[in-house]
């Protein structure tokens, strides 16, 4: 009996006390795909050179098989930034017994994007930002940025004044006479508004040929009267303005004796002009026009370089203007 109890208790507790004397190392040791190898990117790229060679190597049937039976299920990756888990099931399907080309593309297909992860890797961020801008301000991305302020402003406007024509022809759809009403109004004051636009543009230019300016204007001044003023400006000193005022003696000495029109519109280049003009072969007291012509021409540039362009204005200069407006028969005495 004590027998039949001793052999049941053995036969209870030895796989137990047989399981814990097998050392964990021999468990992990017989099934070997529990550990699987973790790359980085060089290791890696490292990897797949050395496939791509072995591959390379391997043209017939039975080496293609071993290639293919010693790939892992898949590869493990990692970066500083995550893991990756890249399965080899492509790579195996493209493995056939008549060429491993396709393969071969494969690999370096990939071979290719992870040198591309190392240059990106290996790049300094103010760098890659600049990258970044030269990209963003290419062509292509001319018209790519947020909308402003005011764009958004007219966008909300606009979609306003479309709610509200909508909301407002909604309307008018379930009022027919009020539509048709509403239709006539608005024709007639379009047509209103382009007759009005018409008469006052008609009627502007009658006005406007109406007002014509006259071509005569009367002077406020004889010439003796600016000879007199030329002087009193000269005994200040200030003989920009005597020369000033010297000028338009001349002038007005001129247009009494009808070499000139009285016209205080022209300017004085223009009334240099005109004395060739008007008087061409005539005589007017006693002078011929050219007599006139060339103290007129003196007094001409001596006004502009010193009253139009702020010339200095010396004794000297008031002096010759004097001889040039007795030249034109202002006696000064």
């Amino acid at each position: 009996m004590r027998l039949r109890v001793f052999a049941v208790l053995i036969a209870l507790f030895a796989p137990s006390l047989f399981s814990t004397s097998i050392p964990t190392q021999v468990l992990a040791a017989s099934n070997p795909e529990t550990v699987k190898k973790i790359y980085d990117i060089t290791s890696f790229a490292a990897e797949l050179r050395r496939l791509d060679v072995e591959l390379q190597n391997k043209r017939d049937p039975n080496g293609i098989k071993d290639f293919r039976d010693e790939l892992p299920p898949s590869w493990n990756v990692s970066t500083p930034e995550r893991s990756y888990s890249i399965s080899t099931k492509p790579l195996r399907d493209q493995l056939n017994e008549d060429s491993t080309d396709n393969a071969e593309t494969w690999i370096e297909h990939l071979l290719e994007e992870l040198q591309s992860a190392q240059r990106a890797e290996g790049l300094p961020l103010a760098a890659a930002h600049t990258q970044l801008n030269k990209i963003l301000a290419s062509r292509g991305f001319e018209g790519v940025r947020p909308p402003t302020y005011l764009e958004l402003l007219r966008e909300r406007t606009s979609a306003w004044l479309q709610r509200m024509l909508v909301k407002f022809f909604f309307g008018l759809s379930r009022h027919p006479i009020g539509a048709k009403v509403l239709f006539w109004v608005v024709l007639l004051a379009g047509v209103g508004f382009i007759a009005l636009w018409i008469f006052r543009y008609l009627s502007g230019r009658d006005s406007m040929n109406f007002f014509q300016p006259g071509s005569t204007t009367v002077t406020t001044r004889t010439w003796q009267e600016w000879s007199h003023a030329a002087r009193e400006a000269a005994a200040r000193g200030d003989f920009r303005e005597a020369i000033h005022s010297a000028y338009w003696a001349g002038i007005t000495r001129l247009e009494e004796t009808g070499v000139l029109p009285r016209d205080r519109t022209k300017t004085p280049r223009e009334y240099l002009q005109l004395i060739d003009a008007r008087l061409t072969g005539a005589e007017v007291d006693n002078h011929a026009p050219k007599d006139y012509k060339k103290p007129l021409a003196a007094l001409t540039a001596r006004l502009e370089r010193i009253w139009y362009a702020n010339g200095r204005a010396r004794l000297e200069d008031f002096d010759d203007t004097l001889r040039q407006l007795e030249a034109l028969g202002c006696s000064l005495e």
